[in-house]
């Protein structure tokens, strides 16, 4: 609701004097005055929620709600809490997010002994605690709490030293759940690994989730960086685990004994040329790799000895974005070990090292990546953006291995994927024709600005799932089939969709209903657009009706797992946000 809140609570709240919970949501103007009557009027309060009010500061007077245990302010402007909050020995959740203005949190928080919850945010996912500066000395008192979305390093401890408290607060919290992040903003060049050996992380055995995000503008202590994240080992319970912008070169020999990790996020980590073989850890189900300049190859030890049952047994999700100069998954290619290799065995190791339970993969801004595991059993969405088509074209070729008596298991590459998006492919000329014929199960294809695709010899018995098929800036693409009884555009007997923007005359002249060739084909599909013109729209045929959104139409920088709906828009873009 939206409320006026700049000179009182609007009546009939203050009547109701034994209020316990009062809860107020997207607000409007906040002054004092509203401050003074709610720690006046409801003394009795044990929740109290004030989100997006833009509230700038928070009155000392709010030590007044004695009885309060659940206090809300996320969405606000302050830029701290008043000290006199550690006066309310009954809170049990303090819960900050969205407060992207503030800078510190009460001295004194050691009195708060029945907090539990203390939520500030997440810089790497909302930037909520972006500007806190440091963390109160004494929070580590707190050995009841289980939550602690961030904890701050400071970047200057002087002269705020006395109260601003080290990583090694974190000493006695072991009732620690969920999620926590370390945001290292600066550090003690003397004393930085005692410090953070002095947080003992091995020991929060119910932490989930562990964040660490640098930000810290030197880059001269390479070796010492190495030493801060090799003194940060986390319980070997924990499942998932997110580095962020670290500026070492080297990670962490503990990381092969994180044997229930679920997810692996690496971003900004821009020093590194390889990293570690992940391909053990059982329980891996989601790997993100990204924005990693230097990285040259995923596993320098190569492919070879490597087990069919032991390699990513779990992963399901993989991304992979912004790596400009990643050449492959292994140093050496598993067909350059034995030279005395024929192309039968490479074939047969390509298959033995794909993917076995990957369901969703996206590759971006990896240009120079010609080389990686296969990836058959995508069952969900395959993206794939500015990056060589080498892997795809491997995977769609797949066939049973040579050694195998029967093909009866084999499954057919890629047969149970659903979306398949290629943008600005750049050394993509076709795909072959046997490898679209499998991909019975695909809903959606869309090509995007491959400038040199000329061919593409779709087959509406191969896919016959396909509902929305979008072609856009392929000018040497003259035909979607190359049987001459199917015609230019084949019959796609489930299409609910065709979009053909910028490409060749002939494939747009030849969509249009003068065509005796095509027309008998696309007819039944209820929306065709061709450069800017509906041939038909909602089932209705249109006389080549200009679409009134055409000149609206723009192309983006596509998001990772971002349909290409979502990227080339015919009308403004609209946010959704739920409470």
């Amino acid at each position: 609701m939206e409320l006026d809140l700049s000179q009182q609570i609007p009546i009939p709240l203050p009547c109701a004097k034994r209020l316990r919970t009062l809860v107020l949501l997207l607000g409007g103007k906040w002054d004092g005055r509203a401050w003074e009557s709610i720690c006046r009027d409801f003394r009795h309060l044990r929740v109290l929620v004030l989100n997006h009010f833009r509230m700038k500061e928070v009155p000392p007077l709010i030590e007044k709600l004695k009885h309060l245990k659940y206090l809300d302010l996320s969405n606000n402007k302050m830029e701290a809490l008043p000290n006199s909050v550690t006066n309310l020995v009954n809170l049990q959740v303090i819960k900050l997010n969205g407060c992207g203005y503030l800078k510190e949190l009460p001295r004194g928080i050691n009195k708060l002994i029945n907090l539990r919850h203390l939520d500030i945010g997440c810089a790497a996912n909302d930037d909520s605690c972006k500007s806190l500066e440091y963390m109160p000395r004494g929070i580590g008192k707190l050995t009841s709490l289980q939550t602690l979305s961030c904890f701050v390093v400071a970047k200057n401890r002087s002269p705020k030293s006395k109260m601003v408290g080290g990583l090694d607060e974190l000493s006695r919290l072991n009732e620690l759940r969920g999620s926590l992040e370390i945001l290292v903003k600066g550090y003690e060049r003397d004393s930085c690994i005692s410090e953070f050996e002095g947080a003992k992380l091995e020991d929060k055995q119910y932490l989930q989730c562990l964040t660490i995000k640098w930000d810290i503008d030197m880059d001269s202590d390479i070796d010492l960086y190495d030493k801060m994240l090799q003194s940060l080992q986390p319980n070997s319970s924990l499942q998932e685990l997110r580095v962020r912008d670290y500026r070492g070169m080297r990670f962490p020999s503990w990381l092969s004994d994180l044997s229930n990790l679920v997810r692996i996020r690496l971003v900004g980590c821009r020093r590194f040329k390889h990293i570690p073989p992940l391909d053990g850890i059982p329980s891996l189900e989601e790997l993100c790799i990204e924005d990693m300049d230097n990285l040259e190859y995923i596993d320098s030890e190569g492919g070879g000895g490597k087990e069919v049952s032991n390699f990513f047994p779990s992963l399901k999700k993989l991304k992979i974005w912004n790596c400009g100069r990643l050449k492959g998954w292994w140093k050496k290619s598993r067909g350059e070990m034995e030279d005395d290799s024929d192309e039968s065995t490479v074939e047969e190791e390509l298959i033995m090292l794909s993917f076995p339970r990957l369901s969703s993969l996206s590759i971006g801004k990896c240009p120079n990546l010609t080389s990686m595991p296969l990836f058959p059993t995508l069952d969900e969405d395959l993206y794939l953006w500015s990056t060589s088509s080498m892997p795809l074209q491997q995977t769609m070729k797949m066939k049973p291995p040579v050694y195998s008596s029967s093909s009866s298991s084999f499954i057919r590459p890629l047969s149970n994927l659903k979306k398949l998006d290629i943008w600005t492919i750049d050394d993509m000329e076709s795909l072959p024709e046997v490898g679209l014929q499998n991909l019975s199960s695909l809903q959606t294809l869309v090509i995007l600005e491959c400038p040199r695709l000329k061919s593409l010899p779709l087959h509406g018995q191969g896919m016959p799932s396909l509902q929305q098929l979008w072609i856009y800036g392929c000018r040497r693409l003259k035909s979607l089939s190359e049987s001459k009884s199917q015609g230019m555009i084949p019959y796609l007997p489930s299409l609910q969709e065709l979009i053909i923007m910028d490409c060749s005359e002939e494939l747009s002249r030849g969509c249009r209903k003068e065509s005796e060739e095509v027309w008998p084909n696309i007819k039944h599909i209820p929306n065709i657009l061709i450069d800017d013109y509906y041939i038909q729209k909602e089932g209705r045929f249109l006389k080549r009706k200009k679409s009134k959104a055409s000149k609206q139409i723009h192309v983006a920088e596509p998001r990772p797992q971002a349909h290409l709906s979502q990227v080339v828009s015919h009308s403004p873009a609209t946010t959704c946000v739920s409470l």
